[in-house]
């Protein structure tokens, strides 16, 4: 498989979910071997598990003072798109814009544009099981001859327990939206996020249903949308993975956490 990267720059505006800013990213191509990273203020910003500074409701990096907030949603289209060489230019405000709030929009706008390159991608292939956990929640990775995400929550309005396997469809995932429920709104406002949030970028469920207009975009969006995050953070490798991945109560701090630990092995083979 080869890298890949964009035949030309793009550009996208919108608001910042939780600063509320409005940014402008343009998406400039790059050579072979370059890898993902962001440019602000000056400061490139390579996306790697060392550049990360916050997991806390969103996955930001951040490096000598300057910080990109919301990564996610672009990393996980990039990656399931398989776009390896990419500088992400980030102006006005400091977050990557939440559009719709899925990776629909971006996956549309960049699915026509991506080129082969000529070098090959480097794939990280688990050899044996990784396992992190946070109390009752944990993520478990086995090796495997694909790439497989199940994640399984517990939510305590209607939706009950629910359990989502991601097996490289990208339509399984790619509409789903970012999502909150009622009873999380003051407390992530006191937290002073969540300023962008509006129906128009995220599901915000009730414990009866949804408030957005339209309704769900599948029937179990909130745990699709779970495993997109985590294909996103999965991306800061730099590669993809060859594994089958259990993630259970998950969100971006435990996958940084699994990150971080599949780093560690990478660079100990590297040694």
């Amino acid at each position: 498989m080869k890298q890949r990267t964009l035949k030309d720059r793009i550009d996208f505006e919108g608001v910042g979910i939780h600063t509320g800013e409005i940014s402008k990213i343009i998406l400039h191509p790059e050579p072979e071997n370059t890898g993902i990273r962001f440019y602000r203020e000056g400061v490139y910003i390579p996306a790697s598990p060392e550049f990360v500074v916050n997991t806390f409701h969103s996955t930001d990096l951040g490096s000598n003072g300057v910080v990109v907030k919301t990564v996610e949603h672009l990393m996980a289209t990039l990656h399931l798109l398989g776009v390896s060489n990419l500088t992400v230019e980030v102006q006005g405000g400091s977050e990557i814009p939440i559009l719709d709030g899925s990776g629909y929009l971006y996956y549309r706008e960049l699915k026509n544009r991506v080129v082969k390159q000529t070098e090959d991608v480097q794939i990280l292939n688990l050899e044996e099981p990784v396992v992190v956990e946070n109390g009752d929640a944990y993520i478990k990775a086995f090796p495997h001859n694909c790439f497989e995400i199940t994640y399984e929550g517990e939510f305590e309005t209607y939706f009950g327990r629910q359990r989502f396997t991601f097996r490289g469809n990208v339509r399984d995932i790619i509409l789903a939206r970012t999502f909150c429920f009622e009873h999380e709104i003051e407390f992530i406002k006191r937290k002073g996020l969540g300023k962008g949030g509006s129906l128009e970028n995220t599901l915000v469920i009730g414990r009866e249903g949804v408030y957005n207009e339209g309704g769900l975009r599948y029937q179990d969006e909130p745990v699709r949308h779970k495993v997109f995050d985590l294909v996103g953070d999965l991306y800061l490798l730099g590669m993809s993975v060859r594994g089958k991945f259990i993630s259970y109560k998950g969100g971006h701090t435990l996958n940084f956490e699994l990150v971080k630990a599949l780093h560690r092995r990478l660079v100990s083979l590297e040694v």
